[in-house]
């Protein structure tokens, strides 16, 4: 399983988190765990972290067009859609 952080800023965070909890039936072909959100409103950010099925599925719907333009619709600010993808470990 692997885990992938995204995080972009928004228009307006509220909307952003109504639009957002809208694609659950998406969503939920893609994760295999809930998804942690966090907003911070003094910037108009967001991250959320959850473990994919899927990491090549998960690049491609993150960077097709029906995602590109629900980002938009849900006021996702252009060019900072930011995904990491957490594949390696740091043991101390």
């Amino acid at each position: 399983m692997t885990k992938i952080i995204v995080t972009a800023n928004v228009k307006d965070p509220e909307a952003w988190e109504a639009g957002f909890r809208t694609m659950g039936a998406l969503l939920n072909t893609m994760y295999i765990s809930p998804i942690n959100l966090g907003i911070r409103t003094d910037d108009n950010s967001f991250a959320f972290t959850a473990e994919v099925k899927d990491v090549d599925q998960f690049l491609s719907m993150i960077n097709s067009e029906k995602i590109k333009n629900a980002q938009k619709e849900n006021g996702v600010i252009d060019g900072t859609v930011r995904y990491y993808v957490l594949d390696k470990i740091c043991e101390f």
